[in-house]
């Protein structure tokens, strides 16, 4: 897993933070969010940075020593810059959205929504949908029917919801079920683990599928390699956050970083770039067996089915000279019995989780330096 080095600060005094000096020591840092199947930027996470004599810090040396009021105060500072962001972006038309965190108990606080109405009509702006909160998983919902009935109230505004950490707090399943949350947020611990454990893919496609079948989105964040970006495009994953498609960035430099940003000029393909987009097109495949195994009426593969170079997976081991591996040569005994799952499900069971394996060992062997051709943006 990768791990960011934390700067050693001094810590901070209440009175160092009063809210009316939040104004001016306050800086959002934009983060974007990309559409995996395109390439295209579809949104910008404000994360909060709090300037301290030349130091910019993160909210893990600070949120934790605001007042109350502060809280209020920093939520209302980071929302008018991205909301600010979001207008010279777009105007009111239609483009990228912005999203702000915030934490239930200011949800929940008297006077929440009039806030939210404040800071709108200070910007003139309807959202439309391009503004989003993101609620912060750590904390418990104590009553839901009242976080309902508030978070049908902000979105009336024409705000989005999305639940953020998704993986890190038990609420998880309660709180989307029972709560009106149009986008989900997988905790990054899941996605930055994933080059040491690959099969922690099978988690991410679960709630892929689970997020498409209750009319979700989900974006996954700590996507910091091209690697891991590349593994869940393969996968089928809706939207990634991370290092490896774009640092966070001033307001002011989003724009320019824009324009310099690869045009995207048609949908992206499923053809892997890494063994570890290989390994995730291998879940795909297998999951997809197992959907036509529970069907009431047997499927007719054709022959391509029996090619090992036909799928992507052997397009790419194609184009690096992979097939006479022990994991290119697992991939043709898999697409030997591809088409038995129902003649010979026990067959088809060892050469899914034979080809599985031998992916498993080439990504645990140090050895092996597989290049991976997705280049981040």
């Amino acid at each position: 897993m990768i791990k960011r080095p934390r700067r050693v600060c001094k810590p901070l005094n209440r009175s160092d933070l009063k809210p009316n000096q939040l104004n001016a020591n306050v800086q959002a840092a934009f983060q974007p969010i990309e559409d995996l199947r395109t390439g295209e930027i579809v949104g910008y996470e404000a994360l909060a940075r709090l300037m301290r004599g030349n130091q910019l810090l993160p909210p893990a040396d600070f949120l934790s020593s605001l007042p109350q009021d502060a809280v209020t105060e920093l939520f209302r500072t980071m929302l008018g810059q991205a909301v600010s962001l979001r207008q010279s972006l777009a105007g009111d038309g239609p483009g990228p959205y912005v999203s702000v965190n915030v934490e239930v108990p200011l949800v929940l606080a008297d006077g929440f929504v009039d806030l939210l109405r404040d800071v709108l009509d200070q910007h003139a702006f309807s959202p439309h949908g391009a503004v989003v909160l993101e609620l912060l998983e750590g904390h418990a919902t104590p009553d839901y029917a009242r976080m309902s009935e508030r978070l049908q109230a902000i979105r009336a505004l024409g705000i989005r919801i999305a639940l953020d950490d998704i993986g890190s707090a038990y609420s998880s399943l309660i709180n989307l079920r029972d709560l009106p949350v149009d986008i989900m947020k997988l905790d990054q611990s899941f996605a930055r683990g994933l080059r040491q454990q690959p099969r922690d893919l099978h988690f991410v496609l679960s709630l892929q599928s689970l997020a498409h079948s209750i009319g979700k989105r989900l974006i996954v964040e700590g996507v910091e390699t091209a690697e891991i970006r590349d593994a869940l495009r393969v996968l089928g994953v809706d939207l990634g956050q991370g290092y490896g498609i774009a640092r966070p960035m001033p307001g002011a430099s989003v724009a320019s970083w824009i324009a310099a940003r690869p045009t995207v000029g048609m949908e992206m393909d499923r053809t892997p770039t890494s063994m570890l987009g290989a390994y995730a097109g291998h879940l795909r495949v297998v999951e997809a067996c197992r959907t036509l195994m529970g069907q009431p009426l047997p499927v007719a593969w054709k022959d391509a089915s029996k090619d090992p170079h036909a799928c992507s997976i052997g397009v790419f081991f194609d184009k690096h000279d992979m097939h006479d591996t022990a994991f290119g040569c697992a991939h043709k005994r898999f697409h030997e019995v591809m088409a038995l799952y129902e003649a010979d499900p026990a067959g088809w069971h060892d050469g899914a989780e034979g080809f599985r394996q031998e992916m498993e060992r080439a990504l645990a062997d140090p050895s092996q330096r597989f290049r991976c051709d997705a280049v981040a943006a």
